[in-house]
């Protein structure tokens, strides 16, 4: 199935204190072409031009869920991506999101150098995301691959502990849908998305409904 499908309209939210001019510097204003690889539908208005922008470290935290469909929605709009350091990550679970598993490569023990591993990836795919197994760098070798991202017009996916990530996507899970007073089939989970960072306006949340 397609990266979800919406039950409902997505909820966006914004900080009311915020004049329509905060915008951080460098924020795509509306209808403005980003460069960057694709997001399911409901975290795209949180987005720089509604993807995860090209040549960026954007953080991901809180929920795996979340990675997942990120990865879904990617390699179905025909994005090469790579997943270094994830060992449990369950391929089914992509498909279930409709992501196409052909463009997803899989590096579940990258060796004693995880992050060189990664950047010789970002020079030919178009997205790669450092798994929990992989432990973070020191700053000054973060600084290396950031700018490799750049030279590469990639995306690299972080944990939130990672130094130097420009936006940081953080997922809840908020709802259930299927269960009833404790009996039935799970169908899906909502799950809250948060997006901050120095290119995007101040924090806003989307809801964003996922199969189960």
């Amino acid at each position: 199935m397609e990266p979800r499908a919406q039950a409902e309209a997505p909820v966006i939210e914004a900080d009311p204190a915020a004049a329509p001019d905060a915008a951080a510097p460098g924020a795509a204003g509306p209808g403005a072409v980003v460069p960057g690889v694709a997001v399911p539908d409901s975290v795209a208005p949180l987005l720089p031009g509604g993807v995860l922008p090209a040549g960026r470290v954007t953080a991901v935290a809180g929920s795996a869920a979340l990675r997942v469909g990120l990865l879904a929605a990617a390699t179905a709009s025909g994005a090469r991506c790579a997943v270094v350091g994830w060992p449990e990550l369950g391929v089914a679970a992509v498909a279930e999101q409709g992501g196409r598993l052909d463009c997803l490569a899989l590096v579940p023990d990258p060796g004693p150098d995880p992050a060189s591993v990664v950047s010789v990836l970002l020079d030919g795919l178009d997205l790669v995301l450092v798994g929990p197994d992989v432990a973070v760098v020191a700053p000054s070798r973060a600084r290396v691959l950031a700018g490799r991202v750049r030279a590469a017009g990639a995306v690299l996916l972080v944990g939130s502990d990672w130094p130097g990530s420009e936006l940081t996507l953080a997922g809840r899970h908020c709802r259930y849908g299927g269960l009833g007073a404790g009996a039935g089939r799970l169908s899906a989970v909502s799950t809250l998305v948060r997006c901050s960072g120095r290119a995007v306006p101040p924090v806003r949340s989307a809801e964003w409904v996922a199969a189960g």
